[in-house]
């Protein structure tokens, strides 16, 4: 008799809480929110600086949701991707509405001043046959989007012998986030000097002109040093067999001679863009 009780109090009590799993089943089938979000875009490409914040690239874009209403301001930039073209990429844009429905959305922009890439120097690409040196480093990259990406630029050397006399080429290559790559094969020289020179410190050892001008090249220099190692006022004297109206790699060489009669040589790239 007790067992027979107990089976029945355990049976009415699991009908009691199925009842209230449907009950609260049906309830939320019924009142949950099956509408989602809808992101609206102005027609066209969007058109921003490479400086361009979020605000800037929300420019155009609305979102509605039938039970929350407007939800613009709920929309965020999910992500840029890579170019498709240069200068031109997609947007993904995302909102949310009180259910947690999720909408996304895409249109493409163009940077209106983007430039790929550019290299830049840390020394010149000028060495001494009587001195150890690594040419590892030396070359670097900036990007308008990206800021400094020197940690992405390869480098190589086909024909660079270490210590040995001579010209040769060394190659860079670099890629920014966006999926564009610059290239640029750099003269590497190795030369005989004295073990006592005077020393000329640019203030850049890579520029980029722009076609069709010449820049002082004077201007680039920062310092001169005497073979003791003393700052001092020597005049440079600069050969080049730069073309202003030609693009290319171009090489700007500078020679001081100290009080002492001992010569300082550096170098200076030129790329006419």
């Amino acid at each position: 008799m007790l067992m027979k009780l107990l089976r029945i109090t355990v049976a009415a009590l699991t009908a009691v809480t199925v009842i209230a799993f449907l009950v609260v089943f049906i309830d939320e089938k019924v009142t949950s929110d099956k509408t989602v979000p809808v992101i609206k875009i102005e027609e066209g490409v969007l058109e921003v600086n490479v400086n361009a914040k979020e605000a800037d690239l929300l420019k155009g874009v609305t979102a509605f949701d039938k039970k929350d209403g407007d939800l613009t301001g709920r929309v965020i930039v999910e992500s840029i991707g890579k170019f498709t073209e240069t200068g031109s990429c997609k947007v993904t844009y995302a909102v949310s509405d009180s259910d947690n429905h999720v909408t996304t959305a895409q249109r493409r922009i163009r940077y209106t001043n983007y430039t790929p890439p550019k290299f830049t120097m840390k020394q010149p690409l000028l060495f001494s046959v009587y001195k150890q040196f690594n040419i590892m480093g030396i070359v670097g990259a900036t990007d308008c989007l990206d800021g400094d990406i020197s940690q992405n630029v390869i480098i190589s050397s086909q024909d660079f012998e270490q210590g040995k006399e001579g010209v040769y080429t060394l190659k860079a290559t670099v890629m920014n986030s966006k999926g564009d790559t610059s290239e640029i094969e750099l003269p590497i020289l190795v030369e005989k000097t004295g073990r006592d020179t005077a020393e000329i410190e640019l203030k850049q050892y890579l520029v980029y002109v722009e076609k069709g001008k010449t820049p002082d090249w004077k201007s680039y220099v920062k310092a001169t040093y005497d073979s003791l190692g003393l700052k001092t006022d020597i005049e440079t004297k600069t050969q080049t067999d730069f073309k202003a109206g030609k693009p290319g790699v171009y090489s700007v060489d500078y020679y001081a001679t100290d009080e002492y009669g001992y010569v300082g040589h550096t170098r200076l790239i030129a790329v006419v863009e």
